[in-house]
């Protein structure tokens, strides 16, 4: 590969890496999203909760790529031969990736948790508020990653108010229980 050939490699990859990666940082305040139809693999580190949607490699692979560009440059502008430039690309991709996923994951923690979804509720207990009867609905109250729901409830057998229940199934809005034994 060419000098001008590699410094164009290096270019285009420090101008595309960091102009996505500004466009993937404001698309969440601009209600804009990005949608490269590619594949990417998927991060996964068992200590640290996922971050919001599903790119989340996005941003570490397109810090990855603007300061491999800025780095192979940097290697050419000390007159570096092809392979010390490319180590001081890998090295600078390296650190960009590092830096992205801080930064990423910083910002996810500020904008806190994800919502649990409906489904999640599965298997968590309530309290019924409204009385259950045999063919008709009552309502529940859920308390859940510190918020209060009220959700209408239906159930196999009668369930009176007070009494603590599981929820076995969701039905749009509405939650299927069945009464837990008294303690």
């Amino acid at each position: 590969m060419s000098a001008n050939d590699l410094e164009l490699v290096f270019t285009s990859s420090a101008l595309l890496g960091t102009a996505l990666l500004i466009l993937s940082g404001l698309g969440a305040a601009l209600r804009v999203r990005l949608h490269i139809p590619v594949h990417l693999f998927r991060v996964r580190v068992p200590f640290l909760r996922p971050m919001r949607d599903d790119s989340s490699a996005m941003p570490i692979l397109l810090g990855f790529l603007a300061m491999f560009g800025i780095g192979g440059l940097l290697g050419a502008a000390l007159e570096q031969d092809a392979s010390g430039q490319f180590l001081i690309a890998i090295g600078f991709g390296m650190a960009g990736a590092s830096l992205a996923f801080g930064i990423f994951l910083a910002l996810g923690r500020v904008q806190g948790r994800t919502p649990t979804l409906l489904r999640e509720l599965v298997g968590r207990r309530a309290v019924v508020t409204v009385s259950i009867g045999a063919g008709a609905r009552g309502t529940v109250r859920l308390t859940y990653d510190g918020a209060i729901q009220i959700l209408p409830a239906t159930a196999e057998a009668s369930i009176e108010r007070g009494r603590e229940v599981e929820i076995v199934a969701v039905h749009g809005m509405a939650v299927t229980v069945r009464s837990l034994p008294p303690p």
